[in-house]
């Protein structure tokens, strides 16, 4: 059966029915519209009467049936369990893997219905922060050369450079894509963003292009192609800046930060829940739904506004600067 396991000084460790706390957090998780029953038949694989029964209470779930929901929403067993301060943080780690031909690929009417279903339910109270000191995959996502040039230089930091590919053979894997997309529909449904660029994130792109260059791993074919790429986010950025919103019509806060930071971060706050993220070795993210881990991104990102120039509809003269700064820097290549 599933419990609660509670701690006090007086009785120590006692245990308590959970069914209905289970039941509520995964509710929770779900997108809006979604049947909870419907849903757990899916992911349980179980028939409908089954379900209504662990429902109802009348069947425990049992552990397997609760790791599997749990990882698939994302729900941290220290918080089934009870434990108000776990000495472990649970992460999910989100993996850019090459050999990935089972992934899904959406097609484009099947995303453009989700990107509608996500605006339309847009939680008007929701946020989110990011702080970039690389490009994300969500930015890159409208990009193939631009994306298709981070992979190589993941593959080639991964495999070391005798082993390394050549730059014409390599992939973008579909879980990468998989991944912006999916990071794109959650974008749409949030109401207020704000984006904090380090000064650096576009002059470190340019240099690693040029040092791939110089060894002779890119053609001049291959740095036009990629350069195209790096002026048309230039020029996506600027909208956006300019304009204050995204694409989406989501609004959008762009800061230029004066100081770098040494990875990437965000956290999203919506009626539902709370989550965060860290980038680590370059493509991937580690996820986490703690709260005293939300609290602590939270916080990180909005401390660096601190040390950031709003350039969002003011600021015009510094927004001029810094995207005529990264132009001419870009035609050196």
């Amino acid at each position: 059966m599933l419990f609660k396991v509670t701690y006090s000084r007086e009785s120590g460790m006692k245990e308590e029915l959970l069914v209905e706390c289970f039941v509520e957090m995964v509710r929770l998780r779900l997108a809006p519209g979604t049947n909870l029953a419907t849903y757990l038949m899916e992911i349980l694989c179980i028939g409908k009467e089954a379900v209504y029964r662990r429902l109802r209470g009348d069947v425990a779930f049992t552990f397997d049936e609760i790791v599997t929901v749990s990882k698939k929403l994302k729900i941290s067993l220290d918080e089934l369990s009870g434990e108000q301060e776990p000495v472990f943080i649970p992460f999910y780690l989100s993996r850019t893997r090459e050999d990935d031909e089972k992934c899904p690929v959406r097609d484009k009417k099947d995303l453009a219905a989700l990107l509608e279903k996500a605006k339309s339910s847009r939680d008007p109270d929701s946020e989110a922060g990011i702080a970039l000191n690389t490009l994300s995959v969500v930015l890159m996502r409208n990009y193939p050369q631009l994306m298709k040039f981070r992979v190589f230089k993941w593959l080639y930091q991964r495999a070391g450079g005798d082993a390394v590919k050549p730059y014409d053979t390599v992939v973008v894997p579909r879980s990468l894509i998989l991944h912006g997309e999916e990071k794109h529909l959650s974008l749409a449904g949030i109401t207020n963003i704000s984006l904090i660029l380090d000064k650096m994130v576009f002059a470190h792109v340019i240099n690693d292009v040029r040092a791939f260059a110089l060894i002779g791993l890119l053609s001049r074919e291959d740095v036009r192609q990629v350069k195209e790429d790096i002026a048309g986010l230039l020029d996506e950025l600027e909208r956006i800046a300019t304009t204050g919103q995204n694409p989406m019509g989501n609004r959008l806060d762009l800061f230029l930060s004066d100081i770098s930071f040494e990875s990437t971060y965000s956290y999203t706050t919506t009626r539902r829940e709370t989550s965060c993220a860290i980038g680590i070795f370059s493509m991937d993210m580690m996820y986490s739904v703690n709260k005293r881990m939300y609290f602590a991104v939270k916080h990180w990102v909005d401390s660096l506004k601190q040390y950031s120039f709003l350039i969002t509809k003011s600021g015009g003269i510094h927004r001029r600067q810094f995207f005529n700064a990264q132009r001419e820097m870009l035609e050196t290549l």
